[in-house]
Formats: C-alpha cells, sequence, structure tokens
C-alpha cells in the first residue's frame, strides 16, 4: 500500500475517532475535567442522585438515553456500595 492510497484509510480513521461520542465506563468515573467539559454539551442532561443506581433510575425515570455519557463525584464514590454520597451523571436526551 503505497503513501497515497493509506492517507484517505488512515484520515477516515482518525475522524471517525474524533467524531465519537463519549460514553462512560460502567464502573469508572471519568476525570473531573472531561466530565466538566461535557456538562455544557447540547443535549446533555445532568442527574444527581446518592449512588450510581439512584442516578440511572432517576434518568430512566426521565426518559433519558443510555448509556450514560460520563459519572463523576468529587469523593470518588460513584460506584461505591452502600451509596455513601451524590453521584453526577450525564445522558442524552
Amino acid at each position: 500500500m503505497s503513501v497515497r492510497t493509506a492517507s484517505p484509510v488512515l484520515f477516515g480513521s482518525v475522524l471517525a475517532l474524533i467524531a465519537s461520542p463519549v460514553f462512560a465506563s460502567p464502573q469508572k468515573e471519568m476525570p473531573e475535567q472531561t466530565f466538566l467539559d461535557q456538562v455544557e454539551a447540547p443535549g446533555h442532561v445532568l442527574v444527581t442522585a446518592r449512588g450510581v443506581e439512584a442516578v440511572n433510575s432517576e434518568a430512566r425515570r426521565q426518559g433519558l438515553r443510555f448509556p450514560a455519557v460520563g459519572y463523576w463525584s468529587p469523593e470518588n464514590i460513584c460506584f461505591k456500595t452502600p451509596a455513601s454520597g451524590d453521584c453526577n451523571g450525564l445522558f442524552l436526551r
């Protein structure tokens, strides 16, 4: 494969990665700045509740889409059981 034929393939692959939405790991919180950067994004809805299960329940009640964009808490407690504090989740409408 020459450089000329490889360039469009590589460029297309990079564009696909850049355009891909960010989705949460099902067992891990996002870094704080990454989460905060996503809060104001169009179509994102912030849900706060006590622990990740309560956040997900509230998001389902509101009819939001899954998987979540991400989860974050100042104390890194979203995935601890029993829930010991507020967890924030971002979802799409």
